[in-house]
């Protein structure tokens, strides 16, 4: 039997002369070896060290499939004079130690016999100087964390990388952290491998290096390693009741194990120490079962764990506590009170207990599947009838393919180590460009790497498979500006991209450097090319809504003026000389609404395109091909373009008449404001939950908003009104004792001063600050009349609004339903403070969801009598909430969470919103938004309104909610009326 006798040498020496045992098990005949995965992990392993050793190669194999005797065996396998492995925690290195110290396994296996003597192991815990490093020489393995090693000195953990051989990363998908990186970084010129059983950040970050193994989770359930998983759903829609359904649930599988003699543990999961001191109170009454409480601040914390690990306690309440690091095969089922959100995550999570023992039964999970908040990829978990053995082998499929689609994008600029070392960057280039018409015999992009001029030197250099992208980077090094000396200099890198789109002979040139060297790059790769410039560069602005120009620089004919540059709000003069020929583009940036979304453009008359973004290469490559699209376009004509821009016209002695809409600024779009509050008077309240009322006009030159809201109680409570007041120059909001919390808290008069109001007119025209916006083509549109359907109310109580939670049918809201019940699969009482509508009625055909959002409004009663007319007041309201709605387009999940929140906080109070269909079919709908097409229509619903009787000033203001809808959305609406 091998034992510890020996130093560094022996031990070494010891492994050279060792036979490594690759014999695979066989369990058909008992026969002891090797798993499949470890054996693969280790051939692949041993060959990257041979053929790439300098390349950083990712093994990714599922928990429980042996991961850590497959980093163990490569030791000796692979003969490794001194590896250093980081790991992620204490408890894993612990772990590591001890198993590393006896390679109990490898050997029981007979993996590892006994001519190979144990490594001899140090961990270490504690900041070192270089003096104490050189002593870690008689160690064949050292075991660290990143932790540990931040607290190195740079000279010491250069002593560190110099004495070790090879660097060994367990859990690498924390690896693109600051401290995992620094090692990363000490240790490049050394041969690295990672193992993991998830390859991906959810933080987007990558994980540096190439996946040379990867063993499919599908793989690891058919061949044997994972235990059956057995889904046990409950569905309480009552927040007040959940963690009391899903606790008696898990109880009641412990005690059916128990009494099976199967000797299985309870894990309760909750995301805070808050959480699971409340879930503790739940479990404790099963005294039984001696439910225990353990996070990091529960005192005795090491003695509880002790007891955990001897199964002392058969109910364990905990915060994460009992992952990474922690294995006890007895942990078999699972109370998920908060789900986790992360694939990586869960994935990790589930591994820990579907691990084999021929002594335990099947792993067993508990979760209320009712409005679950997660990852649509996780979705799929939380159904009625989930089959998650089959679900987490999807999810980890499709995880790690994305990655390796990004390894494979990555590859094709495989010619040199040169891309690997571009890649490593993280590039992360501004999206711009600059456009040539280039014949595909004249694109030569293998010139590129005869790249030379006088101080730049190319560093990194290539081209992909398809030969239609060149990355590459450069060294330059130039004079420093406050020094007549040579002896310093600058020093810059610059990165060349270029994209050939053969479809339309155009290619697309990008540098972080000058116009000198981008002329010298594109010269060294194209030949007779034709720059895009002047007009059809304008045709980047093709299709925007809603345009505004925020910054134009005007070329003039002048001998004493020859360019201007005009920022924000002096735009319309600037409009009108380009349209009447006195000044000419030189370069144009928009903001506005493409295909429902916020977008930027620029662009110049020199040529240059540019988005105000920065993104991942292949976005900048797909972007070159959008705008490749328009530029291209000879049926665009840039001189129509600007027939639609917004024009900006300051507010001077008066507000606009005929205000009627007031929503939050634009800086606040609808994913934020579920994260910000208003707070006062002691209560907060989400931003989703106010509501703005109908703009008055208090006098010339002040308004007021009033501000209804539900506090998180669910009580409505009236806030200040915000008042604007005008003056000659500028403008002030008030809105005393009320603060806003978003990143931070202030005074909600001050936030509003910065980031004003969007007030909307009837004209068409938006208000924001003192300034009017409005477009002339805008101005003053009607409703079509074709757009009008008129209904016969009968007896119906029409000044009454809302059926509220009786379902009152003999109201607006409530004939609407009746009248349209039969159309839609599904129907959602909205009404109330902070509703998306008053109902939100949902049919689906093949891959669409039509969503349509009905916003219903009563007709007043005058002295005992309602009388549907052509009062203008009528639709002022109305209108206002409809353009408010048309923010939820493209929110996919987030409008379907919207609807399952509301219907869940009213369930204690009777009120139950579904008025047709159910809350499965809400969840369903929210997981198949990601991959079908969302179709939005607005629909106002006004029997005030005599259809026969509008008058023109109805049908402006609707026209200014049609217009403004149709914009932002490119959505028709739909107005109802008595006839």
């Amino acid at each position: 039997m091998a034992n510890d006798a020996g130093n560094y040498s022996d031990v070494y020496k010891s492994w050279k002369h060792h036979l490594f045992n690759f014999k695979l098990a066989d369990r058909g005949t008992a026969t002891p070896g090797l798993r499949k995965p470890q054996l693969a992990a280790l051939y692949a392993a041993l060959g990257h060290l041979v053929m790439s050793p300098t390349t950083t190669g990712t093994v990714v194999m599922p928990t429980g499939t042996g991961k850590t005797d497959t980093m163990l065996g490569l030791l000796i396998a692979g003969r490794l004079s001194r590896t250093l492995f980081l790991v992620p925690s204490d408890a894993l290195r612990t772990q590591l130690v001890e198993k590393c110290r006896g390679l109990k396994k490898l050997r029981e296996i007979g993996a590892v016999s006994d001519i190979a003597l144990n490594p001899i192991v140090n961990a270490l815990s504690s900041k070192m100087s270089v003096e104490d490093v050189a002593q870690l020489a008689e160690a064949n393995v050292i075991v660290a964390t990143p932790q540990t090693l931040q607290r190195f000195e740079e000279d010491a953990l250069q002593a560190l990388s110099s004495l070790c051989s090879h660097l060994i990363i367990d859990e690498a998908h924390h690896v693109a952290a600051k401290t995992w990186w620094r090692v990363k970084n000490a240790f490049k010129a050394k041969p690295c491998l990672q193992f993991t059983a998830t390859p991906f950040r959810e933080d987007s970050q990558p994980i540096e290096g190439k996946i040379i193994y990867n063993y499919p989770l599908k793989d690891a359930q058919n061949d044997g390693y994972f235990k059956p998983i057995e889904f046990h759903p409950v569905r309480e829609y009552n927040l007040d009741l959940a963690d009391q359904v899903i606790s008696e649930k898990a109880v009641e599988l412990l005690r059916s194990d128990l009494a099976l003699g199967l000797n299985h543990l309870l894990m309760v999961r909750a995301k805070s120490q808050k959480r699971a001191e409340e879930l503790f109170l739940i479990y404790k009454r099963h005294e039984d079962l001696s439910p225990v409480l353990i996070h990091s601040k529960v005192k005795n914390r090491l003695n509880i764990l002790d007891e955990i690990v001897q199964k002392k306690h058969k109910i364990i309440v905990c915060v994460d506590m009992l992952g990474e690091g922690f294995d006890l095969p007895e942990l078999k089922i699972a109370a998920i009170h908060d789900q986790h959100k992360s694939p990586a995550v869960t994935l990790q999570f589930i591994g820990r207990l579907t691990r084999v023992d021929d002594k335990l039964g099947d792993a067993k999970f508990v979760s209320n599947i009712a409005n679950q908040k997660i990852d649509h990829q996780m979705a799929a978990l939380y159904k009625e009838s989930a089959d998650w053995s089959s679900v987490i082998r999807d999810v980890s499929h499709e995880k790690i393919n994305r990655e390796i689609e990004k390894e494979a994008f990555t590859e094709q600029f495989s010619d040199n180590t040169n891309a690997e070392n571009i890649f490593g960057l993280n590039p992360n280039p501004k999206v711009s460009a600059v456009a040539f018409h280039v014949a595909r015999d004249h694109w030569r992009p293998e010139q590129a790497k005869r790249f030379s001029r006088r101080k730049e030197m190319l560093q990194f250099f290539s081209i992909n498979d398809e030969a239609d992208t060149i990355i590459m980077v450069t060294r330059r090094e130039s004079p420093v500006g406050w020094a007549q000396t040579s002896e310093i200099v600058d020093t810059n890198w610059i990165l060349y991209l270029a994209y050939y789109h053969a479809a339309d002979s155009t290619l697309f040139i990008h540098t972080s450097g000058d116009e000198s060297q981008a002329t010298y790059f594109l010269n060294l790769i194209a030949k007779k090319s034709r720059r895009i410039n002047g007009e059809p560069t304008f045709r980047t602005l093709h299709n925007i809504k809603l345009m505004r120009l925020q910054n134009v620089g005007l070329s003039r004919a002048r001998k004493d003026l020859r360019f201007t540059m005009h920022v924000g709000r002096d735009i319309n003069t600037v409009i009108s000389e380009i349209e009447n020929g006195t000044a000419k583009k030189s370069n144009i940036f928009a903001t506005g609404f493409e295909l429902g979304e916020r977008t930027t453009v620029g662009c110049s008359h020199k040529g240059k395109i540019w988005e105000m973004n920065s993104s991942s290469i292949m976005y900048w490559i797909e972007w070159c091909r959008r705008v490749s699209r328009k530029i291209n376009d000879a049926t665009i004509h840039p001189s129509d373009i600007l027939k639609d821009v917004m024009r900006a016209e300051k507010i001077t002695d008066s507000w606009p008449r005929g205000l009627f809409y007031a929503d939050w600024p634009e800086t606040i779009a609808i994913e934020n404001e579920q994260r910000i509050s208003l707070y006062f008077n002691g209560k907060i309240f989400n931003l989703l939950d106010i509501q703005l009322g109908k703009i008055q006009r208090v006098d010339d030159l002040t308004l007021s908003i009033p501000v209804l809201g539900m506090a998180e109680d669910g009580t409505e409570h009236q806030l200040p009104v915000i008042s604007i007041r005008l003056y000659e120059d500028s403008y002030k909001f008030s809105c005393p004792e009320v603060k806003i919390i978003f990143s931070e808290e202030s005074p909600l008069e001050l936030y509003l001063d910065a980031n004003p109001l969007v007030l909307l007119g009837v004209d068409g025209a938006i208000i924001e600050g003192n300034y009017r916006f409005f477009t002339p083509n805008g101005l003053g549109i009607k409703l079509p009349i074709a757009l009008i359907e008129a209904w016969e109310w009968g007896a119906t109580k029409i000044h009454k609004e809302s059926m509220r939670a009786e379902r009152d049918l003999d109201t607006v809201q409530g004939f609407t339903f009746s009248r349209i019940e039969s159309d839609y699969a599904f129907i959602f009482n909205d009404d109330g403070s902070g509703e998306i509508a008053d109902l939100v009625a949902i049919r689906e055909s093949k891959d669409v969801i039509y969503v349509d959002l009905y916003h219903c409004k009563f007709c007043p009663m005058k002295e005992g009598v309602v009388r549907p007319g052509a009062r203008v007041d009528d639709v002022y309201e109305v209108c206002g909430q409809a353009s408010r709605s048309v923010k939820w387009l493209h929110t996919q999940e987030k409008f379907f969470d919207r609807l399952m929140d509301r219907y869940q906080k009213s369930l204690p109070k009777g009120f139950i919103r579904i008025l047709k269909g159910d809350p499965k079919q809400l969840e369903l709908l929210r997981n198949k938004c990601h991959d079908h097409e969302m179709v939005f229509r607005f629909v106002i619903v006004q029997p005030a309104i005599s259809a026969e009787k509008i008058s023109a000033e109805q049908l402006a203001v609707l026209g200014t909610s049609y217009s403004y809808i149709k914009n932002v959305s490119g959505s028709d609406i739909k107005v109802v009326t008595s006839p």
